[in-house]
């Protein structure tokens, strides 16, 4: 019988699995060396282009295993997944909603073309928001438990894959993609972005999250930075020039770049706190405590994460 005061131990890579140097994926460059070694993370630099990732690194099978129930909900979260995903779902659609009303300065769900792709989709949280403003909405995740969980509950289209295998999507027949915090895991980012291309229809609109490894937090916390925590599921690491270039290259247009937070538990903030500052961290968890402050929302934007928002040309 399952011990229901187990912990709940967060998916890994099998530190046996074979892994193989990879070249730059965006330049394919060969030449690489060693970035901020101190961190253990195994990640290099492109002596070409400065693009940051992992090498050497397991197949993409075995990156995908990593995203089954237990990366939604675990006690390691510092470390990969998340300690609870759905149970923080109204932070996660504020989040999103936020997300949404930013966008719509771009483009808007208008006449009979309004199909929106949400690349990584989770458990459909955003798919959700955004139908309930007029987006046909579709979704694509790696993670079979995420898409049964979507159909389960919502009944919106999603699809258990990677939108590089064989799809059922139409070339040119979106007007939104979105990707958020996704680009980072992927194996092969610029497949990926070439392949949305293909989706969108002339002017439509790319928006995407990924950690800024050029952030000044990034840059003053070294090894510490909290975007180095998730070796496991981060393997690459982009800054606006490496991600502008690839936009560029698969033929989009930026048109707005900004660093962007999110709603999050005081108990998330203060434990992120708590990497960086630990100092400061244990008094504030210490009243948080006291006036059962853990469940209150916040907005916390630590300019570390870049937002994007490309145009197809």
């Amino acid at each position: 019988m399952t011990n229901p005061n187990a912990p709940l131990t967060s998916p890994r890579i099998d530190t046996q699995v074979e892994r193989n140097h990879v070249p730059c994926n965006l330049c394919q460059s060969e030449n690489r060396q060693p970035y901020c070694p101190e961190n253990g993370r195994g990640l290099v630099q492109c002596l070409n282009c400065g693009l940051v990732y992992v090498s050497p690194r397991p197949d993409p099978n075995e990156l995908y295993a990593l995203y089954g129930e237990t990366y939604f909900k675990n006690d390691d979260d510092g470390t990969v997944g998340y300690h609870d995903y759905i149970a923080d779902e109204r932070n996660i659609r504020k989040s999103f909603n936020r997300r949404l009303d930013r966008l719509h300065s771009f483009i808007q769900p208008v006449g009979g073309n309004n199909k929106l792709l949400d690349v990584g989709c989770a458990v459909g949280f955003f798919m959700d928001e955004a139908s309930k403003r007029g987006w046909q909405v579709a979704g694509v995740d790696v993670s079979g438990f995420a898409i049964d969980y979507i159909k389960g509950r919502f009944g919106h289209d999603a699809y258990n894959l990677s939108i590089l295998d064989e799809t059922p999507f139409i070339e040119g027949s979106y007007r939104l993609i979105t990707l958020w915090d996704v680009i980072e895991h992927v194996p092969d980012p610029k497949g990926h972005i070439e392949q949305i291309a293909r989706l969108l229809q002339p002017g439509g609109i790319v928006a995407l999250m990924t950690p800024d490894v050029q952030s000044l937090p990034a840059r003053l916390t070294g090894k510490r930075w909290i975007g180095y925590k998730l070796s496991d599921e981060h393997v690459y690491y982009f800054d606006v020039k490496t991600l502008t270039r690839m936009l560029n290259e698969a033929g989009f247009d930026v048109v707005d770049v900004r660093h962007e937070g999110k709603f999050v538990t005081m108990r998330l903030f203060l434990d992120r706190l708590g990497f960086y500052v630990p100092w400061l961290a244990r008094p504030l968890q210490a009243l948080e405590r006291t006036f059962k402050l853990s469940e209150q929302s916040t907005y916390v934007n630590p300019f570390d994460i870049v937002w994007m928002v490309a145009r197809k040309r």
